[in-house]
């Protein structure tokens, strides 16, 4: 977090972000090790290995990269491959509101609205700490509102239309979707096998 020249940026909680790295390698160890322990083939243990490595080299480079810039003329959301620009005078509007998924934990967002509740950019705020978000949303000067308790994306949306896509308000469906994709190649390749054999 800082003030340069008047601008102000915002880093991810490094302390929060270096325990969620701690605990990755942590989990990694654990299930290679597990994997070398057991009755799984060994050939499974550097293929977990190096899918975890680049998840946590992933981590470490958002932690690393992730910012919110604001400037007198605009507001920079930087994630690691991604860079979103915004007008700041646009900004009329922000919804502040934490929603919850289902079997996850809540994930605060802010909301930035033009003049005609359209929305120009949203943040999650997860990596970033509470008073650093006081500080971004005092500094934009502009009315914010949002549900006062924890909702979830169907709830949300009732309240503020075209704010969450329909895969987060409909999480069973995209689940369901994606097991019945999966059943479905199962048992493809089970019938492929089966047909091979005989």
């Amino acid at each position: 977090m800082g003030d340069v020249q008047g601008d102000l940026e915002l880093r991810p909680d490094l302390r929060a972000g270096l325990v969620m790295l701690i605990a990755m390698l942590v989990a990694t160890v654990g299930i290679v090790a597990a994997i070398l322990i057991g009755d799984a083939p060994a050939v499974f243990a550097p293929i977990v290995g190096g899918l975890f490595a680049v998840l946590i080299i992933l981590a470490t480079g958002a932690l690393l990269s992730s910012r919110i810039i604001l400037t007198s003329n605009e507001i920079i959301v930087r994630w690691l491959f991604i860079r979103q620009r915004r007008s700041r005078p646009r900004v009329t509007e922000v919804v502040r509101a934490t929603i919850t998924a289902p079997r996850g934990s809540p994930g605060e967002s802010l909301f930035l609205l033009d003049a005609h509740r359209n929305l120009l950019i949203r943040v999650s705020t997860g990596a970033y700490r509470r008073e650093d978000l006081d500080r971004l949303v005092k500094a934009l000067g502009v009315p914010c509102d949002g549900p006062d308790h924890p909702v979830n994306a169907n709830e949300f949306a009732q309240t503020y239309p075209g704010l969450v896509s329909w895969a987060e308000r409909h999480p069973y469906r995209i689940a369901f979707a994606v097991a019945g994709v999966i059943c479905a190649a199962v048992m493809a390749l089970a019938l492929v096998s089966i047909a091979t054999a005989s």
